[in-house]
This record gives C-alpha cells, sequence and structure tokens, in this order.
C-alpha cells in the first residue's frame, strides 16, 4: 500500500468492520463522484527526484540504533558544549501568536530530540548551538497545511530555554559486538552492510517523496463540489476508533479520557477538528475511485483472493475467510484500488531536474 494515502487505509484494516462483514461484490464509494468531485489533471504530473548521499553521520546513526537494540548506550548530561543534532534536551517555551499565547503552545519541561522533526520547521535548528540555561526566540511559521486553520500559515514566536541537555554514548564497535547486534563477523562487514542499509532507505525514502508530490498535486487539481456525508461520518467514527487503539495501547485508557487528562478537551471541543480529517480522507477515496473508473483499473478477482491470502498469512489468521471476517472488506478492496491507482498516476508521471 503506498504510503502517502495508507494511513487511514492501513486503520481500517486492522479494525473489526464498522457494519459488519462485507461481500466483496460490495464497492466503497459506489455511486456517481461526479456530483461530489470534479477531477483535475492527473497524468503527467511533474516531479523531481533525488536520492540522499550516504553520509557518515547517517551511519553512525544507523549503527548506534542496531547497539541501543542490544541494550548498549548510556545516557550522560552534556554540560561542556551546545546543542547538537540528535541530542534529547529539556525544554521550557511559550508560544505566542499576534503577541498573545495560544492553547498547547507553552511547557514547562518538555523532552525533545533534536533532528526528530516533532515540531515545525525551524524549531529544532534553531536550538542547535544553544548551551544549557540560555534562552533563544524563534520566529517561525506554521506549515499551510499544518491542519488546523488557527494555525495554517501563521507566524508564531517561540521563546525557548534550554533546560538541560542529555546525550547517548555508545561504545567503539569491535567484532565481539557486531556479531551480537548482527549476522556479520567483523566491523568492516558491518560498515559496509550498514552503508548499504542508509543507502536503501535513502533511495526509500526518495521514492516516498516522489509519490507525495505526485498524489499531493493531483489532490490540489481536484475540485470538490460537496461530501458525501455518511462517508464522513463513516471515516469520523473509524479514525476515533484508531486514536482510541493509540491511547489504550500507550496509556491504558480511552482518547477521551486522555484528551480531558492532558488538554481539558472533550470529543466535542474536537469534532470539527476530527471532521476536516474525516474530509481529507473521504475526498482522497473519491479522488482513488474516480481514477480508476476513467481508467478501467478494476481489481481481478485473483488479484483480491492473492492479496486477502497474503495477509492472512501474514497476521496469523488460520484461514483467509477469517481474515475477511476480521476486517472491513470495503476497506480492503480499496486499499488494494489505492495501489492501483498510484502506480498509474506515478508511471504517467514526468520527471523534471531540479
Amino acid at each position: 500500500m503506498k504510503k502517502q494515502i495508507a494511513a487511514i487505509a492501513a486503520v481500517a484494516l486492522t479494525l473489526t468492520a464498522l457494519a459488519g462483514c462485507k461481500s466483496k461484490t460490495e464497492r466503497p464509494f459506489n455511486y456517481d463522484l461526479s456530483k461530489y468531485i470534479t477531477l483535475g489533471e492527473y497524468t503527467g504530473i511533474e516531479y523531481t527526484y533525488s536520492v540522499d548521499e550516504v553520509t557518515p553521520e547517517a551511519v553512525t546513526s544507523y549503527t548506534n540504533e542496531a547497539m541501543s537494540q542490544k541494550g548498549y548506550g548510556e545516557v550522560v548530561e552534556v554540560t561542556d558544549r551546545a546543542v547538537q543534532n540528535g541530542d534529547t534536551v529539556n525544554l521550557k517555551f511559550v508560544g505566542k501568536m499576534n503577541g498573545e499565547e495560544f492553547e498547547g503552545g507553552s511547557s514547562d519541561s518538555y523532552d525533545l530530540v533534536i533532528g526528530s522533526n516533532t515540531f515545525i520547521d525551524g524549531f529544532e535548528a534553531g536550538l542547535i548551538g544553544v548551551k544549557k540555561g540560555e534562552t533563544k526566540v524563534l520566529n517561525l511559521k506554521f506549515p499551510e497545511d499544518y491542519g488546523k486553520d488557527e494555525f495554517n500559515g501563521k507566524d508564531v514566536e517561540f521563546t525557548v530555554t534550554v533546560n538541560k541537555i542529555t546525550t547517548t554514548v555508545y561504545p567503539e564497535l569491535t567484532d565481539e559486538i557486531v556479531k551480537e547486534i548482527s549476522d556479520k563477523e567483523t566491523v568492516s562487514q558491518f560498515n559496509t552492510y550498514a552503508n548499504e542499509q542508509v543507502q536503501q532507505q535513502n533511495e526509500e525514502n526518495a521514492n516516498d517523496k516522489k509519490e507525495s508530490d505526485i498524489w499531493n498535486k493531483i489532490v490540489s487539481n481536484t475540485t470538490v463540489k460537496s461530501y458525501p456525508e455518511s462517508e464522513v461520518e463513516k471515516y469520523k467514527e473509524l479514525i476515533l476508533e484508531s486514536y482510541d487503539q493509540q491511547a489504550q495501547n500507550s496509556y491504558g485508557m480511552t482518547y477521551e479520557e486522555l484528551i480531558k487528562q492532558m488538554y481539558g478537551q472533550t470529543l466535542e471541543d474536537i469534532d470539527e477538528e476530527l471532521t476536516k480529517q474525516a474530509q481529507s480522507a473521504v475526498k482522497e477515496y473519491m479522488i482513488i475511485v474516480a481514477i480508476a473508473r476513467d481508467q478501467d483499473l478494476d481489481i481481478t478477482d485473483e488479484e483480491y483472493q492473492a492479496q486477502a491470502d497474503k495477509l492472512a498469512a501474514s497476521n496469523n489468521y488460520t484461514t483467509t475467510e477469517e481474515f475477511l471476517k476480521a476486517v472491513d472488506e470495503g476497506q480492503f478492496y480499496l486499499s488494494l484500488v489505492i495501489d492501483k491507482v498510484m502506480d498509474f498516476v506515478v508511471e504517467n508521471a514526468v520527471e523534471v531536474k531540479a
């Protein structure tokens, strides 16, 4: 499944069907979509493609992660230098828009890994070179597609104080450690392998970006006339169920309990945001189905059965029938259409030089 539009589909596949088991003859969005969207250009989309070079820093990071999984690495506090990429910093910060603090934009103690891209662009990079106890003002801008109208594209000022800097120190790689963390025998063999793995990841990242850029342009080219309300409500339920599952797994409570405890919010408070997320998913699904119909990209019985068999086996179901009873078959079918349509639009896109 293609990563760019897989998130909501993946959620649906991991959940018990909302409306019971569906026959595979029933297809999602099985009605006239021209009432809801007008497709724009979806072939000949231009994109740029580049693969990052393998850097020593990336290879070191890969090696350290491999050692970390085997219990190597000691967390130590840094007192003799400024913040560097990869450090964990504990921060006090206050965010303001138009001179006013905004909800969720401040903290007295927040742990952040520099380079994790947890915060908006410029926040983490802006802290590199800052020492413990120092304060820095970061004048930044929220992304246009941040996801909340009150933040999208808006200027923001963060006043940030570094409370503490920590980093993880790893031992020098030896043949003995190599044998413990991999199936290699020597440091030289592992270094070659690590370089290959980083190169592979860089290529995957480049392909993901290519798909993402192509798909985002197709979505931008499409006009929504209105949303089918029943679909929006369905995906709101799916999204909320996925949040519930994550909250239960991570915190042992429902999502409703989590947002009340952490943010003082109710489900009613976030209903507008859930609706926007659901509408975004519905728009993308309608585009997928519309392109599939326009190009006659149907899923054959053989393709349907082969993928069902594969997922049943990989998820340890006794039979394929058991797997299909545990998921929404409409969403399963849709996930296959996503793959086929994404293959089509990528194959029919045009690479341009950066």
